[in-house]
C-alpha cells in the first residue's frame, strides 16, 4: 500500500512518462526498469526485515505530511498507509517472539554445546556482504558521475536511477548480512537446546531446502520448518536426496531461528552429516503428500494444467498484443526502446513452448521427456534422480549423457496453496520417484511415439521472429 501510494505520487505528475508532449509517445525503459528493481528490493526487505521496516516506516510518514511538494490529500494517505503498515510490522515482531519464547519452552530446560565443527564457525553471510559492498560502490560511482556527463549513453537523470537502486539494494544486502550473523552468534554463543527430529533433503515444495519433521512423523507429512542447509567441511559426507532419516536439531526450533543439524547421510555405509543453515528458518504448512501411481501395464503420461497452458497463452498474447499497438499507436519509438522488447519476445520462446506442450512419459522402455524441441529417452536402468529446481525440474541420468531439464512450469507454492492442489510438475517428480524406488509399478507395455508429446518451439520461434522482426523494422 505504502508502495503504490509513492509510486502514484512520483509518476502522476511526470507528465513526459510516457510521452515527452513534443510529438509521439516514447516508453522510458530505463525508468521502468529500475523503478521495478527498486520496488521488488523494498518489497522484499519489508517481507525480511519486519523490524528495520517498522522504524523506517515512521520517517516515510513524517515525510509525507511535511514535505512541502507534496500534495495534502496524498501526504495524508501516504502517512496513515505508512502507520498502519508499521502497525502489521510490529505484529509481526510481537508473533515471532511468542514462538521464539514457546520454543524454548517446548525444547525443555536441557542444553548441550554445538558439534565441535562448528563452535568456531562464524557462519556464512559473505554473499550479502560483498553485494552490499559492491552495490554501494556503484551508488557511489554514479553521484559522482551524474553531474559530470562523460556518458553518452546515460544522461544526469538516468544516474540518478542507478544511484537510488545502488543505495536501495546495497543498504538491504547490509542489512540482511547483519541478520544473519546476529542469528549465527546467537547460535554459537552457549550451550542450545537439543532435539530428536526426522530430517529429508528435498521431497516438498523446493528440493533445495532441508525440510525437519516431528520425531513421531514417520511417513513426513507435516513438515515443521525448512531451511537451506550447507555441508560442513571434513568428514561430513552428502545425504542421500528424499529420504527421511534420523538428526538430532540444535537450537530453538522456531521460525526465523538458526539451526544445525547432525545426522547420517542415509547411505548404506552410513557417515556422520553436520549441516548448518545458510538461511532463517522458515515455518511450514501442511503439505500434500506425495502421491504414489497404480501398477498397471498402460504408460502413464503427465503434462501441462490448464494453469500452465493459460499462463502461455496470456504470455503470448501480451507480446502480440504489445507489437501490434507498438506499430500502429506507439509509432515512431526509438531503435533503442525497441530493442528491449525484441530480446524478451525472443527469449521467451522456450518458455513459452515448454510451458504449454511439456510432458513426460513413462514405459516399459524408461522415460520420455519433451523438453521444448526434442524428446529425451532415460532408460531405466540409467535414471539417477529427478529434482525439483527452481520453476521446474531435472531428471538425472547416472551414466553421464544428458538428462532432461525442464524449466517454467512449477508456480509459486504460496499460488499452489491458495488453489489447493498440487502442480502437473510436482505430480510428475512424485510419480518418477515412486517408479524408479518401486519397479514393480512401472508400466509393462510401450507407449507409442504420438503419446510422447509434439515439439511446439519451430512453430513459436517463427511467430516471436516474424514479432521482433516486425518490432525492429516497422516500429
Amino acid at each position: 500500500m505504502v508502495l503504490a501510494s509513492m509510486a502514484v505520487l512520483w509518476l502522476i505528475p511526470e507528465d513526459d512518462y510516457f510521452c515527452d508532449g513534443q510529438g509521439s509517445c516514447s516508453p522510458d525503459w530505463i525508468t521502468t526498469i529500475t523503478g521495478a528493481l527498486v520496488v521488488a528490493a523494498v518489497y522484499r526487505g519489508v517481507r525480511l526485515l519486519p523490524l528495520a521496516t517498522a522504524a523506517v516506516l515512521p520517517l516515510v510518514a513524517t515525510w509525507a505530511l511535511f514535505d512541502p511538494d507534496t500534495p495534502t490529500a496524498a501526504g495524508i494517505t501516504m502517512a496513515v498507509a505508512a502507520c498502519y503498515a508499521c502497525l502489521g510490522c510490529l505484529r509481526r515482531v510481537a508473533a515471532a517472539r511468542r514462538q521464539r519464547r514457546l520454543a524454548v519452552e517446548i525444547a525443555g530446560p536441557g542444553r548441550h554445546p554445538l558439534p565441535q565443527a562448528l563452535r568456531t564457525r562464524p557462519g556464512d553471510a559473505g554473499e550479502q556482504l560483498g553485494c552490499g559492498i559492491v552495490m554501494i560502490a556503484i551508488a557511489v560511482l554514479a553521484i559522482v558521475l551524474g553531474p559530470l556527463d562523460v556518458t553518452p549513453w546515460m544522461g544526469a537523470e538516468d544516474w540518478q536511477w542507478a544511484a537510488l537502486v545502488g543505495t536501495v539494494i546495497g543498504l538491504l544486502s547490509l542489512a540482511y548480512y547483519v541478520r544473519d550473523r546476529r542469528r549465527a552468534a546467537a547460535l554459537r554463543q552457549g550451550p542450545v537446546p537439543a532435539l530428536r527430529v526426522l530430517v529429508r533433503e528435498g521431497g516438498g515444495w523446493n528440493d533445495r531446502r532441508t525440510y525437519v519433521f516431528a520425531a513421531d512423523d514417520v511417513e513426513g507429512r507435516r513438515p515443521l520448518l525448512s531451511c537451506y542447509t550447507r555441508i560442513t567441511d571434513g568428514e561430513s559426507r552428502i545425504p542421500v536426496h528424499n529420504r527421511l532419516r534420523e538428526a538430532v536439531l540444535f537450537g530453538p526450533p522456531h521460525p526465523g531461528g538458526g539451526l544445525v543439524l547432525v545426522s547420517s547421510d542415509g547411505q548404506q555405509a552410513p557417515r556422520p552429516c553436520i549441516e548448518y543453515d545458510i538461511g532463517p528458518a522458515r515455518q511450514e504448512h501442511p503439505d500434500d503428500r506425495p502421491e504414489t501411481p497404480a501398477p498397471g501395464a498402460a504408460p502413464l503420461s503427465w503434462g501441462p494444467g490448464i494453469g500452465s497452458r493459460w499462463c502461455a497463452v496470456l504470455i503470448q498474447g501480451t507480446m502480440i498484443a504489445f507489437v501490434a499497438c507498438a506499430l500502429t499507436v506507439l509509432g515512431g519509438m526509438p531503435f533503442g526502446g525497441r530493442v528491449f522488447p525484441a530480446i524478451f519476445i525472443l527469449g521467451s520462446t522456450p518458455l513459452i513452448a515448454t510451458q504449454f506442450s511439456w510432458r513426460v512419459t513413462a514405459d516399459s522402455a524408461g522415460l520420455w521427456a519433451l523438453e521444448g524441441r526434442r524428446v529425451r529417452h532415460i532408460p531405466w536402468d540409467e535414471l539417477s534422480q529427478v529434482w525439483l529446481r527452481g520453476r521446474g525440474f531435472r531428471i538425472d541420468r547416472g551414466d553421464g549423457a544428458p538428462g532432461a531439464e525442464i524449466y517454467g512450469v512449477v508456480a509459486p507454492a504460496s499460488l499452489n496453496r491458495r488453489f489447493r492442489r498440487r502442480p502437473e510438475a510436482l505430480l510428475t517428480v512424485d510419480g518418477i520417484r515412486a517408479l524408479q524406488d518401486d519397479p514393480a509399478l512401472r508400466p509393462t507395455m510401450r507407449s507409442a511415439p504420438a503419446d510422447r508429446g509434439r515439439p511446439l518451439s519451430l512453430a513459436l520461434i517463427v511467430l516471436n521472429a516474424a514479432l521482433a522482426l516486425a518490432l525492429l523494422v516497422l516500429g
